[in-house]
């Protein structure tokens, strides 16, 4: 019985589910996670390609609405996690779900 709570609880936890290109942002519109996100993009050197106002320079406009690999809160979160066959690299190993999460989060407060 606990294994089956366990499975349970772990197969239900946001943090661990299945995350699809048509999934929703559990932290969109939190101020807090938004913060925790402008954070983040400024320590992983995400400014450096996107530019900290995130209008883009050596890596794409992040608030425009042209996205080549989507711009469906799972898809933006699959780009972070994944990376690109063009120079963005995978963010899965050096940020936790939630991290990531957090940093979309940022970025769907300034899409226009």
């Amino acid at each position: 019985m606990r294994k089956l709570v366990l499975a349970f609880m772990l197969l239900t936890s946001p943090a661990l589910a299945q995350v699809t290109a048509h999934s929703t942002n559990p932290l969109e519109g939190k101020a807090d996670a938004i913060e925790a996100g402008r954070a983040l993009f400024g320590k992983m050197n995400c400014a450096g390609c996107h530019a900290y106002d995130l209008t883009g320079g050596m890596g794409p406009d992040l608030t425009d609405g042209s996205w080549q690999y989507g711009a469906k809160p799972g898809e933006v979160y699959h780009t972070i996690a994944e990376g690109t066959p063009r120079g963005m690299p995978a963010w899965k190993d050096k940020m936790t779900v939630d991290e990531i999460w957090q940093v979309v989060a940022y970025i769907q407060s300034k899409k226009q």
